[in-house]
């Protein structure tokens, strides 16, 4: 986050015109009630408030990094009680050398600069703890207008997505090949042509009746990838092989809706569609440290000529994961030889809440 001063030259000639309003005050009390002369007024007032202006520039990086909902509320007080200690050390000792070596054979101004320290650790105080509490304003206020920015790209992209899965994410090829299938089997094999319309009907109910927002159980997400499989298989027989490797702590973890589906799809379009070889897909799933590893694997060909989808692709499914999740790294793909590798790292239910809090 940039320094709230420098900003741009606006907050810059705020910051310093304030400051200059200050030390104007401060002159004129030394001026026209103590009668000083002009030299010391100004000297006092500028040495005391310019340096002043420095701690202030300072302080951001106390106030940046001590977040009371972010560390314990004891660490962030000692953080300011030390700095605010050593910051009114420093400024009264520096400010009195300056001003007593310049102002050495003014004794009365020497007897009233030893008499106003206790003023001017008051006024040293008011003045750390009103800048402390500008700039946490300041920190609220980006954040408010991110989380609103983020918010706001989130029901894009989450409108974006049902209006995919509602149009794109059942591919009219699938639902045709599908029913062309069906209709074959219902001459072969009647009852396998029922089991299938059976499957066909409860994938396309949980397609269509999810919201692109709402999370579901990684079991229930398989059973809709099973229902997915189990139809393509009838297409493509003995050619499209899938095997799963889940830890049974995975199973009731939660996931966004209709996340896994299009991965599944990418790997029987650009991997079963193409090859002339047996195709395997496989899934992995382990529970570490908090997160669901889930990996997915394809065999393809790599001289095919690739296919156009229109699914939402790889690229808004990282995107949907980054602006739930806060995270743009749960989602990476490496390329092996023949194989297409698809990892998904994603936090639980306890440590989701944490990001997008």
């Amino acid at each position: 986050m940039q320094h709230p001063v420098f900003l741009n030259t606006r907050s810059v000639s705020v910051y310093f015109g304030l400051w200059a309003l200050i030390a104007g005050v401060h002159f004129s009390i030394f001026y026209f009630i103590y009668f000083f002369p002009v030299e010391v007024s100004l000297a006092d007032s500028l040495v005391f408030n310019g340096l002043f202006s420095g701690v202030g520039i300072a302080l951001w990086y106390i106030v940046r990094y001590s977040i009371p909902d972010q560390k314990n509320i004891w660490n962030v007080v000692f953080n300011h009680l030390s700095f605010l200690t050593l910051t009114l050390v420093v400024w009264n000792g520096l400010s009195y050398t300056i001003l007593s070596t310049i102002f050495s054979k003014n004794k009365v101004y020497m007897d009233l600069l030893v008499v106003s320290i206790p003023n001017k650790i008051i006024s040293g105080i008011i003045f750390y703890i009103v800048i402390a509490l500008v700039y946490y304003l300041f920190i609220y206020y980006v954040n408010l207008q991110e989380k609103v920015k983020v918010e706001s790209r989130l029901r894009m992209v989450l409108k974006e997505t049902e209006l995919n899965m509602l149009k794109s994410q059942i591919n009219p090829h699938f639902l045709f090949n599908s029913l062309n299938s069906i209709s074959s089997l219902t001459i072969t094999n009647p009852e396998k042509a029922r089991e299938m319309v059976i499957k066909l009907s409860d994938f396309l109910r949980y397609s269509v009746t999810s919201n692109a927002d709402s999370f579901t159980t990684l079991e229930s997400e398989m059973a809709n990838i099973r229902r997915y499989l189990d139809i393509e298989k009838v297409r493509f027989g003995d050619k499209l092989l899938f095997n799963f490797n889940l830890d049974g702590s995975c199973r009731m973890h939660e996931i966004p809706v209709m996340l896994l589906q299009p991965l599944f799809e990418n790997a029987i379009k650009h991997g079963v569609y193409e090859s002339t070889e047996q195709v395997s897909i496989t899934m992995d799933c382990t529970y570490k440290e908090g997160y669901l590893e889930i990996s997915i694997v394809n065999d393809f060909d790599p001289h095919a000529h690739p296919r156009k989808g229109t699914g939402i692709g790889l690229n808004n499914i990282r995107e949907r994961l980054r602006l739930l999740y806060k995270n743009d790294k749960l989602l990476r793909t490496v390329v092996e030889g023949t194989r297409f590798f698809v990892f998904l790292s994603l936090p639980n239910t306890e440590n989701r809440e944490k990001v997008t809090k």
